[in-house]
C-alpha cells in the first residue's frame, strides 16, 4: 500500500513538472500596445542588500505596468528596481544586425563583379576601333567584339538586378531593426528583491505592456442583393515592434471600443414660417440673454456625469509565432450572413438610388472601428469605416448604377383668393420617376422632406398617388419598379396664409 502512494505520489510530482515546463507565454494585443505574460527561471543571486533576481525585458516594455509573483514555494517577492543600459540589444536585434553585414558582404561582392564586367565592356569596345590591314582579320574581330559585348552586357544586367535587390534587402532590413531596437536601443534591467532560503533558482510569473505593437481590424463586405446574402470577412493586422520574438505564444486580440459616399444624404426640414423683422430679432435676443443670466444666477452647478464606457471581447487566436519587426496579418472570421436588402432614393438632392443590407444576427458581435472594403457583387465601390456591437447592423453599399431617381416640378404657383384677397396661397406639384435597367423587379422606399408649419395662422394641405406615410418630417413611399421599366409618383402641397404675412417658404422658395 505505501509503494502503491508512493508511486502515485511520485507520477502527481512529474506531472506536475511537465505542466510547468509547458506552460506557454501569452500576448494580449490591443489596438495600442500589447499585454505579455511569462513564465520565467531565474537564478538567485546575493549581495550586500540579500536575496535577489535580474531579468532583462525589452526597452519597450512599461514599468509602471509590470507584476511579478513567484512560482517557487518558499521564495517571496519583496521589491522591484528598474534601470536602463545601452550596453545590450535584444537577441532578434543581434540577428538582424547580423544578416544587414552578411548582405552587405554580398553587396560589396556584386559591385565589384559588376565592375569587372565594365571594364570587359570598355575593351571590347576600344577593341572594335582598332583598324586592320587584312579584311579577314577585321571579320573575326568583328565577330569577336559581338560575342563578347553581347555576353557581357547580359552579365552587366543581371547584376544591376541582383545590386538592386540587394539593396532592397538591406533597407527591408534596416527597417526592421528600427522596429525591433526602438529609440536609444537600450533595454530594461529589472532588479528583484527576494526573500529565499537555500534555493539556488525559482519560477516567476512576470505580465508587463509593450508599446510600439498593436492590431488594426481589417473589413470585406460583399453584397449579394440577388440572393439575399451579405459575405463578412474579419482580418487582424498585427504590429510587432516590441523588440521581444513572440515564440509559441497564446495570441489574444482585445477589441476596444473606440465616413465617395455610400449611404445616402441626409434631408432638411421644410419649415413654412413668418418672416421676423431683423430689430424684433436683436429685442427678442436681449431679453432670452438677460433671462439666460437671471437663470445662471439661480441655478446650482452641474453634477458629474457619469459615462458608462463598454465592455471589450477577446479573440482567441491560438499558438503562434510572431518574430519582432513584423507586420503579420491574419483571418479572424469568414462568414455569409442572411440580411434583407432595402433600395432607397431621396430625388429632391440626388439622383442616385441607395443599397443597404439589414443583418439580424442570433448572437450579439463586438467589432472594433477599422477600415471595410466595399464590395457589390465581387466588385469594388469603396471604402469605409465600419464598425458593429450588437445584433443588429445595417449596411450602405453605395448607389445601384442600374437605378435612378428624378424629381421634376410641374407646378409653384402663388395667388390669392377670398373676398378682398384676405388670404396668400402657394401650390407645389411634383413628380418623381424611377428607372430601372436590372432584369428583375425592385421595390425602392423614396424619401422627401415635408413641410412644417411655424405658425399657427400658416395652414398646409398635402396630398399624392399614390398615399404619403409621414414619418419624422418626411414623405416616404414604396414603389415596385418594374425589371427595365418605370414607375412614378405625384405629390402636392397647398398652403394658405394671411395676405400681409412675409413667408420664408424653406425648400419650397
Amino acid at each position: 500500500m505505501q509503494k502503491k502512494i508512493f508511486l502515485l505520489a511520485m507520477f502527481i510530482v512529474i506531472a506536475c513538472c511537465g505542466l510547468a515546463s509547458a506552460a506557454v507565454d501569452r500576448v494580449v494585443f490591443y489596438p495600442s500596445g500589447a499585454d505579455y505574460t511569462q513564465q520565467l527561471r531565474a537564478d538567485i543571486r546575493t549581495d550586500v542588500n540579500g536575496y535577489y533576481v535580474l531579468f532583462t525585458l525589452s526597452g519597450q516594455a512599461e514599468p509602471d505596468t509590470f507584476s511579478i509573483a513567484s512560482l517557487t514555494k518558499g521564495v517571496a517577492v519583496n521589491d522591484v528596481s528598474w534601470s536602463r543600459s545601452d550596453l545590450s540589444q535584444s537577441p532578434a536585434a543581434i540577428e538582424t544586425g547580423k544578416k544587414i553585414d552578411q548582405l552587405k558582404f554580398k553587396l560589396d561582392t556584386v559591385v565589384s563583379q559588376r565592375q569587372a564586367v565594365q571594364g570587359g565592356i570598355m575593351f571590347w569596345q576600344e577593341r572594335s576601333k582598332i583598324q586592320q590591314t587584312k579584311s579577314t582579320e577585321l571579320g573575326k574581330i568583328a565577330d569577336l567584339v559581338v560575342s563578347n559585348l553581347s555576353k557581357l552586357y547580359a552579365q552587366s544586367a543581371k547584376l544591376d538586378m541582383k545590386i538592386k535587390e540587394l539593396k532592397d534587402l538591406i533597407d527591408e532590413l534596416r527597417r526592421k531593426l528600427a522596429e525591433i531596437t526602438g529609440q536609444g536601443k537600450r533595454v530594461w534591467n529589472v532588479k528583484v528583491s527576494v526573500a529565499a532560503k537555500g534555493t539556488k533558482s525559482a519560477v516567476f510569473k512576470v505580465s508587463y505592456m509593450l508599446r510600439n505593437c498593436g492590431w488594426t481590424p481589417k473589413y470585406k463586405l460583399d453584397a449579394y442583393p440577388a440572393t439575399n446574402k451579405l459575405k463578412f470577412t474579419f482580418e487582424a493586422e498585427i504590429r510587432q515592434g516590441s523588440g521581444v520574438d513572440f515564440n509559441k505564444c497564446q495570441i489574444a486580440l482585445a477589441t476596444v471600443k473606440k465616413r465617395s459616399r455610400i449611404s445616402p444624404p441626409n434631408l432638411q426640414k421644410w419649415i413654412i414660417e413668418p418672416v421676423v423683422e431683423e430689430d424684433v430679432v436683436v429685442m427678442e435676443r436681449a431679453n432670452y440673454a438677460a433671462k439666460s443670466m437671471m437663470v445662471a444666477d439661480m441655478a446650482p452647478s452641474p453634477a458629474p456625469r457619469r459615462v458608462s464606457k463598454a465592455t471589450y471581447s477577446l479573440w482567441e487566436m491560438g499558438i503562434k509565432s510572431i518574430p519582432a519587426g513584423t507586420i503579420r496579418k491574419y483571418a479572424v472570421e469568414d462568414e455569409s450572413w442572411n440580411v434583407e436588402y432595402s433600395f432607397l432614393t431621396r430625388p429632391s438632392i440626388s439622383h442616385d438610388v441607395f443599397v443597404s443590407a439589414k443583418a439580424v444576427l442570433k448572437e450579439a458581435r463586438d467589432y472594433s472601428a477599422g477600415p471595410a472594403l466595399i464590395f457589390m457583387e465581387g466588385a469594388m465601390i469603396g471604402k469605409r469605416g465600419f464598425a458593429f456591437s450588437g445584433t443588429e447592423k445595417t449596411v450602405y453599399f453605395g448607389s445601384d448604377p442600374m437605378l435612378k431617381a428624378e424629381r421634376k416640378t410641374l407646378e409653384k404657383r402663388f395667388g390669392e383668393k377670398g373676398m378682398f384677397g384676405s388670404k396668400q396661397t402657394y401650390n407645389w406639384k411634383y413628380l418623381i420617376e424611377l428607372k430601372s435597367s436590372r432584369k428583375t423587379p425592385v421595390r425602392v422606399k423614396v424619401q422627401e422632406a415635408a413641410p412644417v408649419s411655424g405658425d399657427k395662422r400658416i395652414k398646409l394641405t398635402v396630398g399624392s398617388k399614390p398615399k404619403a406615410k409621414v414619418k419624422d418630417n418626411k414623405f416616404e413611399w414604396l414603389l415596385d419598379v418594374p425589371a427595365k421599366g418605370k414607375a412614378s409618383l405625384e405629390y402636392n402641397v397647398d398652403m394658405e396664409a394671411p395676405d400681409d404675412m412675409k413667408i420664408d417658404f424653406g425648400l419650397g422658395r
